[in-house]
């Protein structure tokens, strides 16, 4: 689409959305010509993952555990009513955008499972990816395609922002500009929910000592540290605390050996190693990701007890069996404060 098709887009199937765009943002954008710039690692595989990682999320659930505990932390107060903006049936809306939302799966598993989200939830999928922002569009998401340093939204527009799956990738000049715009775009009382993976836990470390190295595309990226949290929300008109969450991956499959498969075929397509895990197999790939996400000593070293597996297993589920990787995400949640 031109600027123009997709504003029109938005404007015709999420008009409320639309009128939270900045118009001067947008025309500073664009008449830049940033837009078609933006190039980066989740573009279409002939140069980046883009299409590998969203085949491997065509299950959106895969990451639900972690993400419904972000939605709640985001936005703990909507069920009970408390909103800034009334439906036209009088009840509370609840606006996030997530900021890093790739094809929007967030918002897919979201639909999947509304009984486990807070009510009056509506999210808004920011991506730099223009092929990402795409597919959201094509799902039927309303999305939007800018920079996490440089968002077109208004001033105080929206309850809470995501910046989560993937935070790391935001290069460390632009995250103190990525955290103010995220506390920029928040109404008072709102909340900024960031994630990522300590250095040296177990996640930081299959980065970079499988997937750096073994990928087709470098992922030498530099991981958040809880200082470096704490720092990056100081300047700004917000409480912080820091928590861990347990954000394991998780994926289906019909028997036990099928599920174990099926779980190193994810991390095959999301992270671009099907050269090394093919050649491993399904059973050394699994062995791998046993080792590699081995939480006994992280989960000895958090500052407060976490109820989490320590390594990765298999269980029964309803119609199959799910192959579950532990993982231990640290998250900020900073509320903007009134005024």
């Amino acid at each position: 689409m031109t600027v123009e098709q997709y504003l029109g887009h938005l404007a015709d199937r999420h008009p409320g959305w639309h009128r939270l765009l900045d118009p001067g943002r947008v025309d500073g954008a664009t008449t830049a010509h940033r837009l078609r710039a933006w190039t980066n690692e989740f573009d279409p595989d002939s140069g980046g993952r883009g299409d590998s990682h969203r085949r491997a999320h065509r299950d959106p659930l895969v990451r639900w555990t972690g993400a419904r505990q972000l939605l709640r932390l985001a936005v703990p107060e909507a069920r009970s009513g408390r909103g800034t903006q009334a439906r036209s049936g009088g009840a509370a809306q609840a606006l996030v955008l997530d900021a890093l939302g790739g094809d929007g799966l967030l918002a897919r598993a979201s639909a999947l499972r509304p009984d486990q989200v807070p009510d009056g939830l509506r999210l808004l999928t920011g991506d730099i990816s223009g092929p990402m922002v795409a597919a959201a569009l094509a799902h039927g998401l309303p999305a939007v395609r800018q920079a996490a340093d440089r968002m077109l939204l208004a001033d105080r527009t929206v309850d809470a922002v995501l910046l989560a799956y993937g935070t790391h990738h935001i290069p460390p000049a632009a995250r103190p500009a990525a955290v103010a715009e995220a506390v920029r775009v928040l109404r008072p009382g709102g909340r900024v929910v960031l994630h990522d993976f300590e250095p040296h836990s177990p996640t930081a470390d299959f980065f970079r000592t499988v997937v750096d190295p073994r990928a087709a595309i470098r992922h030498d990226y530099r991981h958040f540290s809880r200082i470096d949290l704490l720092d990056l929300f100081a300047p700004h008109p917000v409480a912080v605390r820091l928590v861990d969450v347990y954000d394991p991956i998780t994926v289906r499959a019909a028997t036990p050996d099928g599920a174990k498969a099926a779980v190193v075929a994810h991390f095959a397509a999301t992270f671009g190693l099907a050269d090394h895990l093919d050649d491993l197999g399904a059973d050394a790939g699994w062995e791998l990701l046993a080792d590699a996400f081995d939480h006994t000593a992280h989960l000895a070293q958090l500052c407060g007890p976490l109820a989490a597996p320590a390594r990765p297993f298999v269980r029964p589920a309803a119609g199959g069996w799910i192959a579950e990787v532990p993982r231990v995400a640290l998250v900020a949640v900073a509320e903007r404060r009134g005024g």
